[in-house]
């Protein structure tokens, strides 16, 4: 007995040595890139719609100093008019609210951001633009979007994730069910960093100059390192990217992946393939359903193909998730906007936070075992049962433009 407990000390010692020198490697080519690293972070994960909008609301109403808000879709709907009227409350108090909105994903069929809509809100104190208007020649605007979504308060809290401002993020779409999606609470001196890319792109859409705000570190009980990976058009432009295959190339023993659009760019399908290849346990999952015809059967094919590989793929049934998550070793993990697809990897501005800390990551775990239990695993042979025909063949007639979707 003595024995068999001394082996068992001596694995756990000897895993969590390997442990400790993968997060170093990983840490060290995280350097290497340039990605920006943060101490003392915490993060509170918020995993549905409603959850979040009451907290932001109630976050919103403490305001002392600024609001920075940034989000692709802002849509004129009760939950977008509730949280205004939030801010321009606080605007009223002396406040600074500054709110982003992109102009393309606010286009089409949604509940539109008009211009009455500004102005109404401008005149509430509320400083609201949207970002790179659709002008001639619309391809050119078309291009790189603003698909980042992060409130900035005070300086010392930041959400962020997957979620837009829209109705649906609490109830739900008709024809899908529920909408799964992740956002997050992140607190500590990473609020600076995101706060620094707000006023970046405020600048740059804007031609403003803000004044300086004085840094603030908020109190965080547990130690932990996390980076700010951003992606920007023609600079910064392949971080993401790389942060990803950074991970796929370092685990061990498993990783999981929780995204809607899987239509992967060739670097990260390889870095994945390369991981399948060494033995680590790769797991995938998507919604059995998507939001468009192009993306669901895509995505469907991408993992199909990953699936005969030897990753493991999880379909949800239970609605359209939304989330964007990856968890290494159950030591790292990743929450952010950037979807798998060329559009978040070589397009669009992004950011994601990555959280060296294996308490987030079981959390996620958690999060991930729960979802499992609402999803079929994809195999080869119910690949035909799950897609008709004519979705197999749209997605493989789409893959010589996925570089694109």
């Amino acid at each position: 007995m003595g024995k068999i407990l001394l082996l068992i000390a001596i694995s756990m010692m000897t895993c969590a040595a390997n442990s400790s020198a993968q997060v170093s490697v990983i840490k060290a080519e995280f350097n290497r890139l340039g990605f920006r690293a943060y101490e003392d972070c915490e993060m509170r994960l918020l995993p549905s719609g409603d959850e979040k909008f009451k907290v932001m609301i109630d976050d919103i109403e403490r305001a002392q100093t600024y609001i920075h808000a940034e989000y692709y879709k802002w849509w004129n709907d009760s939950i977008g008019r509730a949280l205004l009227d939030a801010m321009a409350e606080r605007a009223r108090q002396g406040v600074a609210v500054r709110v982003m909105y992109d102009a393309f994903g606010n286009s089409g069929k949604a509940p539109r951001v008009t211009k009455g809509f500004v102005q109404h809100y401008q005149k509430l104190g509320i400083d609201m633009v949207g970002f790179d208007p659709m002008r001639f020649p619309y391809i050119n605007h078309a291009l790189h979007r603003m698909h980042r979504k992060m409130v900035i308060i005070d300086g010392t809290r930041v959400y962020t994730g997957g979620m837009n401002v829209a109705d649906y993020y609490i109830h739900g779409r008709p024809e899908i069910g529920p909408w799964r999606d992740m956002h997050a609470i992140l607190t500590g001196p990473i609020a600076q960093g995101y706060n620094d890319l707000f006023v970046q792109l405020w600048e740059k859409e804007t031609r403003r100059c803000l004044p300086a705000i004085e840094k603030v570190t908020s109190p965080s009980d547990t130690i932990g390192t996390a980076y700010i990976v951003d992606r920007k058009p023609g600079k910064d432009s392949r971080n993401i990217r790389q942060a990803y295959i950074a991970c796929l190339d370092n685990a061990q023993s498993r990783v999981r992946i929780l995204n809607p659009y899987i239509i992967l760019v060739s670097s990260v399908r390889k870095a994945l393939r390369r991981a399948i290849e060494r033995g680590v346990e790769v797991e995938l999952m998507c919604s059995l359903k998507g939001d468009g015809v192009a993306s669901q059967n895509s995505t469907a094919r991408e993992v199909y193909n990953l699936q005969r590989r030897g990753a493991k793929v999880w379909l949800c049934k239970d609605g359209f998730h939304h989330d964007k998550l990856i968890i290494v070793d159950d030591t790292l993990c990743s929450v952010g906007t950037a979807n798998l697809d060329a559009r978040s990897l070589s397009f669009d501005y992004e950011v994601n936070a990555f959280y060296f800390s294996p308490r987030y990551s079981q959390q996620l775990n958690s999060y991930y075992d729960q979802e499992i239990k609402k999803s079929v695993q994809l195999t080869s042979e119910n690949w035909t049962t799950l897609y008709t025909r004519k979705e197999r063949r749209i997605g493989w007639w789409l893959k010589g433009i996925r570089g694109i979707l």
